[in-house]
């Protein structure tokens, strides 16, 4: 794990999260964390350069056994490895998974704040965005399931429920009975429930993740959607994976165009499985160092900047930060920019709820998130 990362020499990595806004500020803006991958990606890749197999491969269906190997080893949740449908990202699954249950004016229904090309993939589908807000209290963002139920009642439009648990931007995690309402909405309306699980390999103490999967009545309705590129820092290597609940749902899934699903490329698949199989002790790791990571970010920001506010999220390397004491406009990530050279997600790109706010990632080294911090509270105070 490169706890000693060298911040500055990224600039002339060739990685859009940092030659974004350039050298003159710090990235925080992209969910992608600092500290690279397993020790196996590396000598899995050196040794698929080292042979030059570079042509047609048939890596990707080596990806079921490896995700099932993992995803018993973190949640105890045995899957069946036939049920695991390569793709390219997390977002082309869902993509298929919208094409193939759902009809032109369907309603797709999602919570707000929202990871963002989520609120673009209905009106491109020619879909209907339906939004299910969470709320937020004094102890934090929550998921309201009475609105959940009055939303279904009122709208019989809808076809999809598409999940992002543990969430993204707020960091918040389903608990199982939650989990289980939402299912048992679902039967009782006739959805198909899409959960994006991308981020559940960071759980914090406090929290559990529950597959959605495992709870009664989910392999009828849900397909589940993963991959290892936040865990171990392969989104360029492209490689993602979709798990049906059923023969069904698998087999109506692939009657979509073979070109809106696959296509992960032989790197990505390598590191994948190379990740998946031997980083179990590197991921208890990685989870404990961000945990400090995002206590120490909330400590100095209740201490020092008291009014950027933020609560402690359950998951992710992602803080939800509000600047509304600031009044920051319409662009919140542009005016904190200006003022701080520290380049934020822009809380206004997630929709409904992130007025204010921006995320940031804290996914990095102490000493470059002590930079930023620094930077913060100089340009704020």
């Amino acid at each position: 794990m490169n706890s000693n990362f060298d911040w500055e020499s990224q600039y002339e990595a060739g990685l859009r999260k940092w030659d974004k806004y350039g050298p003159d500020f710090i990235p925080a803006w992209v969910a992608e964390h600092d500290l690279g991958s397993p020790p196996a990606v590396y000598e899995r890749l050196r040794d698929v350069v080292s042979s030059g197999s570079f042509g047609y491969h048939d890596e990707d269906t080596k990806l079921g056994e490896s995700f099932a190997f993992w995803a018993n080893a973190r949640n105890s949740w045995k899957i069946n490895p036939e049920l695991v449908i390569p793709t390219v990202t997390v977002l082309q699954g869902v993509a298929a998974c919208v094409e193939a249950f759902s009809s032109i004016g369907d309603g797709i229904l999602y919570n707000t704040p929202s990871y963002p090309p989520f609120l673009d993939l209905p009106s491109h589908a020619k879909r209907r965005s339906v939004e299910w807000p969470l709320i937020k209290s004094a102890t934090g963002w929550h998921y309201d399931i009475e609105s959940l139920e009055k939303i279904l009642k009122d709208d019989n439009g809808i076809r999809i429920l598409l999940l992002c648990n543990p969430h993204n931007p707020t960091g918040i995690v389903l608990k199982e009975y939650e989990l289980a309402q939402i299912v048992n909405l679902c039967h009782e309306h006739d959805l198909i429930l899409l959960s994006d699980e991308i981020h559940s390999d960071f759980i914090y103490k406090e929290s559990t993740h529950i597959p959605t999967l495992t709870i009664d009545g989910a392999d009828s309705l849900t397909i589940t959607l993963t991959s290892g590129a936040k865990s171990f820092a392969l989104a360029g290597l492209r490689c993602a994976i979709a798990i049906a609940g059923n023969d069904l749902l698998k087999e109506k899934l692939l009657e979509v165009p073979k070109f809106l699903l696959g296509g992960a490329n032989r790197m990505g698949c390598e590191a994948t499985t190379a990740a998946w199989e031997t980083g179990v002790t590197w991921m208890d790791e990685l989870i404990h160092t961000f945990d400090d990571r995002r206590s120490h970010l909330k400590s100095r920001l209740d201490e020092e900047i008291p009014k950027a506010k933020m609560f402690l999220p359950d998951s992710t390397f992602l803080a939800w930060i509000d600047l509304s004491e600031f009044n920051p406009g319409d662009n919140p990530a542009k005016w904190l920019r200006e003022k701080t050279g520290v380049a934020c997600g822009n809380g206004t790109d997630f929709g409904s709820g992130g007025e204010n706010h921006v995320r940031f990632t804290f996914g990095t080294s102490l000493n470059l998130l002590d930079e930023m911090i620094d930077r913060i509270i100089k340009g704020l105070t």
